[in-house]
């Protein structure tokens, strides 16, 4: 009888409710905490750590000198926000921080770099990671989940495009730009133009329906021609979702569909 192959459960990430965040001890009211504090729960040194926050660019814009309650009083400390914490947490080595927290620590890089991948990975790569098996294994809940990340990446997408268009139209009429402008003019026509026609038939149909309408675009998106990501559009995919949109904002408008080519 041939031996089954062992289980890989060291390698694979898996949901535990006292995961590393939970072991912080982190209160629902925190909006900063102090970077002494999580060298204290860690077992990291402080004054090193301090200095790679204040060296690191990202960090660093993020991090604020404040008034903080310790056993000695109200003192002035470094602080992280709490959604820079997991970047931070991310860059850490996770041999050095307290042994009992370090495979914690451990699953929870695994699962930030499998998730970085489902939200920056171009269309036509595959989903696979550190989360999923491969695609024929997939049972439904997997199955759930890589299309329910590939429908946020596509909102994600969109949510940026539109910001960025946004912003160049207020540069061009010389009015303030929005705060979260990323930069120049998007670099990918193609991407700008889904982006464009996704927005048209969203906010048509929500005239009429008086709902968000987003959703069952990108859930058609997905479905019909598998599209996970507006980064790297194949001309022909991107072809028949532009013919698939057109076709429903004609049919809301009451527009006849051209005939064949014949």
């Amino acid at each position: 009888m041939p031996r089954r192959p062992a289980v890989e459960t060291e390698a694979t990430p898996s949901f535990y409710s006292n995961d590393i965040l939970t072991a912080l001890g982190l209160s629902p009211n925190e909006t900063y905490i102090a970077v002494a504090d999580l060298c204290a729960r860690l077992g990291l040194n402080r004054a090193a750590q301090e200095k790679r926050v204040r060296s690191n660019g990202l960090l660093a814009s993020h991090a604020r000198t404040m008034l903080v309650d310790t056993d000695e009083g109200e003192l002035r400390a470094l602080c992280l926000p709490i959604e820079a914490l997991p970047f931070w947490l991310a860059t850490l080595d996770a041999s050095s921080v307290r042994e009992e927290l370090r495979p914690k620590l451990d699953l929870f890089q695994r699962e930030c770099a499998s998730l970085l991948w489902q939200s920056f990975r171009p269309q036509g790569y595959g989903a696979g990671d550190a989360l999923l098996p491969p695609r024929h294994e997939q049972n439904a809940a997997e199955q759930a989940y890589v299309s329910a990340t590939g429908m946020a990446t596509l909102a994600r997408h969109q949510m940026l495009i539109e910001r960025q268009l946004a912003n160049a139209q207020a540069r061009r009429e010389g009015q303030g730009a929005d705060p979260w402008d990323t930069g120049p003019a998007i670099d990918d026509p193609s991407a700008a133009r889904l982006a464009q026609t996704v927005r048209r038939v969203a906010t048509t149909l929500s005239e009429r329906t008086r709902r968000n309408e987003y959703g069952g675009i990108y859930s058609g998106l997905y479905r019909q021609f598998g599209i996970a990501s507006y980064r790297r559009m194949p001309v022909g995919r991107l072809t028949e979702a532009l013919e698939w949109l057109e076709r429903w904002h004609g049919d809301m408008l009451g527009i006849p569909e051209p005939p064949p080519d014949i």
